[in-house]
């Protein structure tokens, strides 16, 4: 295999809409990607650092490539494969996440080759009208449908509105900085493929999606701070 095909192939769950769109794609320009982590604890597990390696090896492709903190995505907090929704976190412990985070991806990503941001830059100015905008390009029913969502529907849960408006907010991190990719875990499949959609009806162009397999923890389920059972990065060998 040549570079860009390990790229698109170690390590990789899936491409969509295709990873011979994608492989064209780079072979013809330096393309602009991106991870984006929400800090929602003070530690990052070892199934993080898949997305981190795939991300880097982008940068060292020379791709443009983007480690985007959460900030204003994690104040809603993510629904994905959850049961129930996330406590809300205050603005002080996103800031010490962000810099807890940053010293512990330090040995796998190289910050000369790949650029910081911070979705709060844009998220937490955005007015009322560019909400419903952005709102008016995906149907209601496509954000409920979601397979945990049905789930507590059946058990006669509650679903939030905060929970259903995340998609949108991680969707327009592609809209704002005008990428061609977005990597990201199994899990986030969903989130990414709303901001391709995004990408088409607002940039009128292209975005590809490329998903990481996620690893199980200590007690065979996928590794989770929610579960408890997480390797942590900062985890000494002999632990």
């Amino acid at each position: 295999m040549d570079k860009i095909e390990e790229v698109l192939t170690r390590g990789v769950a899936e491409v969509l809409p295709s990873k011979k769109g994608l492989s064209k794609l780079m072979r013809k320009k330096k393309i602009k990607l991106y991870l984006g982590i929400d800090p929602t604890g003070s530690k990052l597990h070892i199934g993080h650092s898949i997305a981190l390696r795939k991300l880097q090896q982008f940068a060292d492709l020379g791709h443009t490539a983007i480690l985007l903190f959460g900030t204003a995505t994690v104040l809603a907090g993510d629904p994905s494969q959850r049961e129930e929704a996330r406590k809300r976190i205050a603005a002080e412990a996103v800031e010490h996440n962000v810099a807890t985070w940053k010293e512990q991806v330090r040995n796998i990503i190289d910050f000369n080759k790949v650029e910081i941001m911070y979705n709060g830059e844009w998220l937490l100015r955005l007015t009322l009208r560019d909400i419903i905008e952005i709102a008016s390009h995906i149907s209601a029913l496509q954000l409920i449908k979601r397979d945990m969502f049905q789930k507590r529907i059946e058990r006669g849960d509650t679903i939030w509105t905060h929970e259903i408006l995340y998609p949108l907010l991680q969707g327009y991190d592609s809209v704002a900085m005008d990428v061609d990719l977005e990597i990201g875990g199994t899990d986030q499949t969903f989130n990414m493929l709303i901001g391709r959609e995004l990408q088409e009806k607002m940039n009128h162009r292209e975005k590809f999606v490329l998903s990481v397999p996620m690893i199980n923890g200590t007690d065979g389920k996928p590794m989770s701070k929610t579960s408890d059972n997480c390797i942590w990065l900062t985890d000494a060998p002999e632990d």
